[in-house]
């Protein structure tokens, strides 16, 4: 683990720049969610999350 960290601290750019691609493709995502209407079609991640009205996540006592 320690030869690991050396490695990242001699020269981080290859692993910064993946961070970079990890977010920027989570991002993409979510704009691209967002232009075809969300989830209101019931797809995406979570597709049982689409008709849930309670507002506190479930349903009842």
């Amino acid at each position: 683990m320690r030869e690991l960290f050396d490695i990242i601290r001699a020269n981080p750019w290859p692993f910064g720049a993946g961070l970079l691609v990890v977010v920027l493709m989570i991002i993409a995502e979510n704009f691209g969610r967002g232009i075809q209407g969300g989830h209101a079609g019931g797809g995406g991640d979570f597709p049982d999350a689409a008709g849930c009205d309670g507002g506190d996540g479930g349903g009842g006592d």
